[in-house]
């Protein structure tokens, strides 16, 4: 097992582990190098979640391009699910379909090649051409676009949740503000018996004034 992600793992950083994940079929797309380190990080709660319907998934295999292949590759960055990773494993096998291949021969060289050879390795010399600088074009990779993609995603994603976090913060704040407000008008408020003792003293009031205005005008 890959060391590295089994520290993540031990140390639950579902971040860094979803990262590596998610360049895990450019990186190998027969997925036998990621295989055991998946499994075993799928048990960790947090990493795995509810599938989102994002991008729709299509089963046309001739519509498998490389758009379709980053767009997989951002919503797995905003909703890490099985069945996406699942979907992509079979869709890197046409996508990649290519690399998967030389990858499986480079394997089946490795194992074919014996450790230890009685007859001298002839010496090759390779002679490298000086590449032409004449009309230059400089080019970005697909590896390097598709890493400027997921890392576009990944700060859309972290700037939204920031945005969501303020707006239920400010939202809490205007909830106690209203509450606050009302407690202080339950608080100044009359109540019943008061206000009826209010309205006796104002009838005897009058009632006497009454009967001295009365009296004076007799």
């Amino acid at each position: 097992m890959d060391i590295r992600i089994k520290n993540y793992a031990d140390a639950r950083d579902l971040k860094e582990l979803k990262y590596i994940f998610v360049d895990a079929l450019d990186v190998d797309p027969t997925f036998v190098r990621y295989e055991e380190e998946y499994n075993y990080c799928k048990s960790i709660p947090g990493l795995l979640e509810a599938h989102i319907e994002l991008t729709p998934f299509r089963q046309d295999k001739s519509r498998w391009d490389e758009a379709y292949w980053t767009s997989l590759k951002i919503d797995l960055v905003k909703n890490f699910s099985d069945r996406r990773m699942m979907h992509m494993k079979e869709v890197a096998q046409v996508f990649l379909a290519e690399k998967i291949t030389r990858i499986l021969k480079e394997r089946d060289a490795a194992v074919a090649t014996p450790s230890i050879t009685s007859s001298p390795v002839p010496k090759i010399e390779i002679k490298v051409e000086p590449a032409s600088t004449t009309n230059a074009v400089p080019s970005i990779s697909r590896a390097e676009q598709e890493k400027r993609d997921l890392e576009e995603a990944k700060r859309k994603l972290e700037e939204e949740n920031r945005r969501t976090e303020a707006a239920r913060q400010a939202e809490a704040k205007r909830i106690e503000q209203q509450r606050r407000i009302h407690q202080t008008t339950t608080q100044t408020a009359p109540t019943g018996d008061s206000s009826k003792k209010a309205i006796g003293i104002a009838v005897a009031v009058f009632a006497v004034a009454a009967v001295v205005l009365i009296l004076v005008l007799k």
